[in-house]
């Protein structure tokens, strides 16, 4: 019983934010986070939240390894730092991201490819 009672308290303190998809990243592992287009910036009590308001793609280069992550936002889209995590959370599911990642130049047709000016030239 008394397991009951501690549950119900910790639920009605938690802070709840509801996302359609999305990860956590420790803070601590991220050496840069670059956003390309338009977002507004929000400080809170234990860190930020970043808010998109223009598509595209955001990269967070970690400090290991020259690693990267590329993911699509979308307007609505925010990135919420809360001590040492970073939520990045998506408003869809994340089948609707999978279409907005770039073309490589593999995936593209004969006819584009020919079009498309070499660098010989």
């Amino acid at each position: 019983m008394a397991d009951e009672n501690d549950m119900n308290e910790i639920d009605e303190n938690t802070d709840q934010s509801a996302a359609g998809s999305g990860f956590v990243i420790n803070v601590n592992q991220i050496q840069s986070i670059d956003i390309p287009h338009q977002f507004n910036r929000v400080k809170t009590d234990n860190g930020w939240i970043i808010n998109m308001l223009e598509p595209g793609r955001i990269t967070i280069n970690f400090l290991t390894s020259m690693r990267k992550l590329e993911s699509a936002l979308v307007a609505g889209d925010s990135l919420e730092r809360d001590g040492d995590d970073l939520f990045i959370l998506r408003s869809e599911s994340a089948d609707t991201y999978r279409s907005q990642r770039a073309t490589s130049t593999l995936a593209r047709t004969r006819e584009e490819l020919l079009a498309t000016p070499s660098s010989d030239e």
